[in-house]
């Protein structure tokens, strides 16, 4: 069985990306996805000198902060992108959403000096209504894999009760013998993040829980290997 824990939101916050940081070199995040439009990325960059498996994708977005792009259907006049409940009913144009994405994934080669491992997004906005037209095609332009479109299961399923550790296990163990991606929140929290988001203290939480022992025995004891979409493996030896 192969696991893929992808740390979203990597750039967001000072405290989330350091949070995701300590999650590689404590617990068992060896894949996360930056936000590219965010002030923290490029200070996240520093920060992964010490992580040589930690994989770095694009967490393409529409729904937070400023968009990258000159635009009409992406933003309001300000330039900042709508927030998910102002878009249940919202057209986005097509070619503006693969020319905003594009402009995502090329910030990040500009910042890392590489191509990212893979896609996926804030809110699933990759594939919200037909973005996954965009998606698809810079997926192919790029050659990259695509979250819920890649040889790994998508479970989403890590949120509410199950985040505990008797919640992750039951979920590996629902999943056992399935190549599969969970999807994570980890961070620490600061006033900045207490500020911007309702979703602050619960990434620590998610954080002590994939750096738990009790997590990383049950990985060991199942020969669960913990990679990414570069394909490197988790080690135990790594931790700190």
């Amino acid at each position: 069985m192969k696991v893929i824990i992808n740390a979203d939101d990597f750039g967001y916050t000072k405290a989330v990306t350091e949070g995701i940081i300590e999650g590689y070199h404590r617990g068992i995040i060896r894949s996360t996805t930056a936000l590219c439009n965010m002030e923290y990325v490029e200070y996240g960059k520093k920060l992964l000198k010490d992580c040589p498996n930690l994989a770095v994708g694009v967490h393409l977005t529409l729904t937070l902060g400023k968009s990258l792009t000159q635009n009409q259907t992406l933003t309001d006049e300000f330039g900042y992108f709508y927030k998910p409940e102002m878009l249940q009913e919202h057209m986005f144009d097509p070619q503006e959403v693969y020319l905003e994405f594009k402009a995502q994934i090329e910030k990040y080669i500009e910042i890392f000096g590489r191509k990212p491992s893979h896609l996926d997004s804030h809110h699933g906005m990759h594939d919200f209504h037909d973005n996954y037209l965009a998606t698809e095609r810079l997926a192919k332009e790029y050659h990259l894999p695509v979250r819920r479109y890649s040889d790994y299961l998508f479970v989403k399923e890590f949120v509410n009760e199950k985040i505990s550790v008797e919640g992750l296990i039951d979920i590996l163990e629902k999943y056992k013998n399935k190549n599969i991606e969970i999807m994570t929140h980890p961070g620490n929290c600061d006033l900045e993040l207490y500020e911007k988001s309702s979703y602050s203290l619960n990434r620590v939480v998610e954080l002590s829980i994939l750096c738990h022992q009790d997590i990383k025995d049950y990985i060991k004891e199942n020969k669960i290997v913990v990679t990414n979409y570069l394909g490197e493996s988790y080690e135990e030896n790594t931790y700190r």
